[in-house]
């Protein structure tokens, strides 16, 4: 095929706020109705603090109706088409938009100040919507589900096998753990080998984070140094409590993290699981791993690379390991690279050897989520970059 299959795996969609209300149990009208202007004004005061109104504003004149592809599927595929974007890993959205989740139940989902139970019906409006939004176009829709683990296991079990039966591909877990037991606790693992099992893909996604008080001098530069450091959190734990030890087929990614930081926390976990006079007073940690921390990286954990995806990603590329590497738009966002996708992949990927360039866009996508290649190629074959633009020299 002479264009490339790219799958973008940080890719975002939610319904309106209101939408939602359709899609929650009954139980749960009177107090989404009560939340639904108090989400509103929250939602605009986040996005006052984070002083991006007026970066928002600007950005989004003259694509506004292209942005609706965050809840329109038809509007979806002729964006992603422009993008020559086969398919797509769904996470939830946010604040762009105004169409998180209800009840806490977005992208930070904080397992504190919050209501479990109605934390779950949100979870499960998005995932009912989602499920639908993307059973109109499974082959291009990879849908997660967010499954809020920390609560009850059993209950984040039975959410798991239903957004299997139901076509999605993977689930969002809470990046942040708060008071409750961590991710190396044993008692996740049913989660864990429904997931390895079922070819069921464990994701963090940046964003979650604990209350930064934004009006503090430098409190956003604070935010900007944390973020990728609250949402990889759970990986390390995962590593040295020997979840992939014991679940060698698990698959897990996380997204949107910048990629030029990995490979010093690779090393730095290898050192600290070595044999070293420094930590030989902490007595034994490591004889329940029978490999590196980064071999264990290697073989069962992914990098959805967006939004700050650009020299120093591709510097470090096989530091990371060019097979654990994918490339997302980050759509509809305005920090990633649409509508200026294929201008974005040309500055970055050309020149770069075709191997590299096959597995970053689409090919280690494949491998992750178990995608049927075939089905894809067909469609990149109509949409996707020529491989000629990315020869070094190429007009």
């Amino acid at each position: 095929m002479d264009r490339y299959l790219i799958v973008s795996t940080d890719g975002h969609a939610g319904l309106p706020m209101e939408g939602y209300r359709d899609y929650l149990d009954a139980r749960y009208h009177e107090a989404f109705d009560k939340a639904l202007p108090i989400q509103r004004e929250m939602t605009r005061r986040a996005e006052e603090k984070f002083l991006i109104s007026d970066f928002n504003d600007n950005w989004r004149r003259g694509i506004e109706d292209d942005l609706t592809g965050a809840w329109d599927g038809a509007v979806r595929n002729r964006v992603i088409d422009a993008d020559g974007v086969a398919a797509e890993v769904l996470f939830p959205d946010g604040i762009t938009e105004m169409n998180a989740p209800p009840f806490g139940a977005g992208l930070g989902l904080r397992p504190w100040g919050i209501d479990p139970q109605l934390q779950w019906a949100g979870a499960r409006a998005h995932n009912r919507w989602i499920a639908e939004f993307c059973r109109q176009d499974p082959d291009r829709r990879i849908g997660l589900a967010i499954v809020l683990m920390l609560y009850d296991v059993d209950e984040a079990l039975r959410e798991v096998k239903w957004a299997f039966d139901q076509g999605l591909r993977g689930i969002l877990i809470p990046a942040l753990m708060g008071d409750h037991d961590p991710y190396n606790h044993p008692k996740y693992d049913p989660v864990w080998a429904f997931c390895q099992d079922h070819n069921m893909v464990v994701h963090t996604h940046s964003g979650p984070s604990p209350d930064y008080n934004f009006d503090l001098p430098g409190a956003v530069g604070v935010y900007l140094t944390e973020f990728a450091w609250w949402a990889s959190r759970p990986l390390w734990h995962m590593i040295f409590g020997g979840v992939f030890e014991r679940f060698p087929r698990l698959h897990f990614v996380i997204t949107e993290v910048s990629e030029f930081w990995i490979p010093h926390m690779l090393e730095m976990m290898d050192v600290r699981a070595s044999v070293k006079h420094t930590s030989g007073k902490l007595g034994d940690f490591r004889s329940n791993l029978t490999m590196k921390p980064s071999e264990y990286f290697r073989r069962n954990c992914w990098v959805g690379a967006s939004a700050l995806f650009d020299e120093g990603s591709t510097s470090v590329r096989h530091d990371i390991g060019i097979n654990n590497v994918m490339w997302g738009t980050d759509y509809p966002h305005p920090e990633g690279s649409w509508p200026n996708t294929r201008e974005k992949l040309r500055e970055f990927f050309t020149g770069m050897p075709e191997s590299e360039i096959e597995a970053i866009l689409g090919g280690n996508a494949v491998d992750c989520y178990h995608l049927d290649r075939n089905r894809l190629d067909a469609i990149a074959a109509r949409i996707g970059p020529e491989r000629r633009e990315y020869l070094a020299g190429a007009a």
